[in-house]
């Protein structure tokens, strides 16, 4: 490839410069250099599709089959009805690697007849939330809170949501206002639709009221968060009127819920509803099987605008007898992957086919079989498909009803990748094929091009759309954002900064208080909206703290210090609300240093990592029960003195692959490559970035959940400063890395 600078014309300055389009492009498309130097819209790389093998995760007959994705322990979560257990409900930990799929123990979490169930993530608690129908509690509609750690799952107490039978339960989790929303049908109030609202804290959920969205008797309801508008939307089968496919927005706001007008999507008998949501063109998909058109499997777009929505024209996936049992979204490829049950010449086969949607529309390659076992087709849900968004793959499970081949089984799918590797620019406007036109490339300045934001950086995703953002977790090039906090006014001598992990509250320590600091940012991640809230002493354990740290969802708090030369862990009844803390138990290092001022966790708590200026070190340890300091037992050590001689605070990215400390002595920030995650005998030092322009005694580090961000403290000016990863270079990595060459708009 040639270089960037040896095709742009003199004078460009890198703006913009002029190439023959392979294939039409509309205006503001992502496009990639090709070999003869044209340029073409930014799509697969060639790399095949890849099918993985049926993998059994349980032995025993098993139905209503439901899998939801745990963003926190990067697993896929199962729930399931066996049948070899007293119909009792099951759930089961499942971790990708490739297109190949291994299990963690069964764990029951309903000792009775668990039917109609669904599950769903909630990223703020990060937990899972299983929502069915108890039918050895008279059909009530039940929730219970399930904890990932690790390869097994463990489950606090359920809760009932509905004294009543529910059937056909959908959920949904609404990440604005950080709640589960759940669908169902209310057999004890003639079967009409009806929503309620969940919150989660701990490992308990509670409820609002329940909220009746359509007065006649409903089925097949399923439940999807559009995160675009802010709502959920929830579609299902009208039986009151002609059993059409109708679907209606919700709006949550605290316990309750609300909604607009229902709207048709299909005006002919409508079963076995999925939904999904494609985060690429911010578009709601509902997938069905169409009573109007010899029950295909078809799907439709909708577009939610405000309290309503509207759909374009429903695409047949295929055309044989079909029962819809699982939708996804591979963000990876941009594709729906649609999953149904396909009655072909007197086979029954488990099929998917992609989906690629354009507008208002969706079209649909050829089909895919995975599996000639008979799925089970029971929308109730009778198998199931759920994105892997840590590794971009489709887990597509399976509840099979062959006689002697009924076991739970589950296949991992993996979408073509994308081209990005010779990303160039975007299109300034619409090139015919083969026709000569204008590409901005960095720095480039467009008046043409809508949607973009002026002075903003944009990358392409691995569909080929764009987005906004930095290079995760890469000090390279960071830049300081000119926002600071002062925290004098609590602590003088600032020594570790946190965050709970949806950016609306930050933690400091310090050592003039001997307190944890916690303030309220009323916009995430932006200290410049920080507000004092409270704080807790540690004086009873510590007198001279100067690490923090918290587990996942902030019910346990860790502090280390200068006094005890231990690790002090505190329980929280309340997910970060530090005002529940009580002490509960702590955990000596001396052996290993003393003086520790840093602390961290991997993501499942199995791990522990402490630093001190006294030994110049990082020393791990290994926990047998996560997040439990008395399991732990030292593993390793590595020292960073070649780089900072008073190591203060340590800090990992969301895979453990890069590790990051900083110091009081260099004024910097220090970054290290893992060759292991979270191993840090793997490390090797890579680069710094100097803080000194804002800070001359830094002592604190931390980042944000996506790495965009990160954040130092210090003992000199007792503030707090914000700072922007590396904005996104001309060279783009391989893979599915959502990174790309930035593209300055310029006023």
């Amino acid at each position: 490839m040639s270089n960037l600078s040896e095709l742009l014309p003199a004078g460009a300055g890198a703006k913009s410069a002029e190439f023959v389009a392979s294939g039409t492009l509309g205006s503001g498309v992502t496009v990639a250099l090709n070999s003869d130097g044209s340029v073409s819209a930014v799509a697969s790389d060639g790399s095949s599709s890849e099918l993985g093998s049926l993998t059994t995760f349980s032995t025993s007959d098993n139905d209503r089959v439901t899998a939801a994705y745990d963003v926190a322990s990067q697993k896929i979560v199962i729930a399931y009805r066996d049948n070899g257990n007293s119909s009792y409900g099951t759930a089961i930990v499942g971790t990708v690697s490739g297109v190949s799929i291994t299990f963690g123990t069964a764990v029951v979490f309903a000792s009775g007849n668990a039917d109609n169930k669904n599950i769903v993530y909630d990223a703020n608690a990060e937990k899972v939330v299983i929502a069915y129908q108890d039918r050895g509690n008279s059909a009530y509609g039940t929730a219970i809170v399930g904890t990932v750690s690790g390869t097994s799952i463990s489950f606090g107490s359920a809760t009932v949501f509905e004294t009543a039978n529910a059937g056909y339960i959908g959920a949904a989790y609404d990440s604005t206002a950080q709640k589960v929303v759940i669908s169902y049908t209310d057999y004890g109030n003639s079967s009409y639709g009806t929503a309620i609202v969940g919150t989660v804290s701990g490992t308990s959920i509670s409820f609002g009221s329940a909220v009746v969205f359509e007065s006649a008797s409903v089925s097949y309801s399923s439940a999807v968060y559009d995160p675009d508008q802010n709502k959920t939307i929830i579609a299902y089968r009208d039986t009151g009127n002609s059993g059409y496919g109708t679907a209606i927005v919700s709006t949550v706001s605290g316990t309750s819920i609300s909604f607009g007008t229902a709207v048709v999507f299909n005006t002919a008998s409508t079963n076995y509803t999925q939904t999904t949501y494609d985060t690429a063109n911010d578009k709601v998909v509902i997938g069905y099987q169409d009573g109007g058109n010899s029950d295909a499997a078809t799907a439709i777009v909708g577009t939610v605008s405000g309290t309503s929505i509207s759909f374009g024209s429903e695409a047949t996936a295929s055309t044989e007898l079909t029962q819809p049992i699982g939708m996804a979204f591979d963000a990876s490829s941009g594709k729906v992957i649609f999953v149904y049950r396909d009655f072909v010449g007197g086979a029954t086969n488990g099929t998917f086919n992609e989906g690629t949607v354009s507008g208002t529309s969706i079209s649909f390659g050829s089909k895919v079989v995975w599996t000639t076992d008979n799925p089970d087709g029971d929308a109730r849900t009778g198998s199931a498909a759920a994105y892997d968004s840590g590794l971009g793959r489709v887990v597509i499970v399976n509840a099979p009803t062959i006689a002697g081949n009924d076991h739970g089984k589950a296949i991992v799918y993996k979408g073509e990748g994308s081209n990005n590797t010779d990303f160039i620019g975007i299109t300034d406007q619409a090139i015919a094929d083969t026709a000569t036109g204008a590409v901005i490339v960095q720095g480039g300045v467009s008046e043409k091009v809508s949607g973009l934001t002026v002075g903003a950086d944009y990358y392409v995703q691995a569909d080929g759309s764009l987005a906004s953002s930095s290079i995760p977790f890469d000090i390279s090039g960071a830049s300081y954002d000119s926002v600071s906090f002062g925290v004098s006014a609590q602590d003088a001598t600032p020594t570790s900064i946190r965050f709970n992990t949806t950016g609306t509250k930050m933690f400091v320590i310090g050592e003039s208080s001997d307190n944890v600091n916690e303030y309220n940012l009323s916009i995430a991640f932006d200290i410049s909206t920080s507000v004092f809230n409270q704080s807790f002493s540690v004086s009873a354990q510590e007198i001279q703290p100067r690490g923090l740290a918290f587990n996942n969802n902030g019910t346990k708090m860790f502090v280390v210090g200068g006094s005890g030369d231990d690790v002090n862990e505190y329980v929280l009844s309340v997910g970060f609300d530090i005002s529940t803390s009580a002490f509960s138990q702590n955990f000596s290092v001396s052996t290993e240093m003393f003086s520790p001022s840093g602390i961290a966790f991997n993501s499942d708590g199995t791990k522990m990592f402490v630093c001190g200026s006294t030994n110049d070190s990082v020393f791990e340890y290994y926990l047998t029960s996560g997040f439990d300091i008395s399991t732990a037992s030292f593993v390793d050590s590595i020292s960073v003195s070649s780089e900072e001689a008073s190591p203060l605070d340590i800090a990992f990215n969301n895979d453990g692959t890069k590790m990051f400390i900083a110091g009081a002595t260099g004024d910097a920030v220090y970054e290290y490559s893992l060759l292991t995650g979270f191993d840090i005998s793997t490390a090797t030092y890579v680069i710094s970035f100097s803080v000194a322009g804002e800070e001359s005694t830094i002592q604190g580090i931390a980042f944000n959940t996506t790495g965009t961000k990160f954040y130092i403290t210090g003992s000199t000016t007792d503030a707090v400063y914000q700072y922007s990863t590396t904005a996104a270079s001309t060279t783009v990595p391989a893979g599915r890395a959502l990174s790309s060459t930035s593209i300055l708009l310029e006023g």
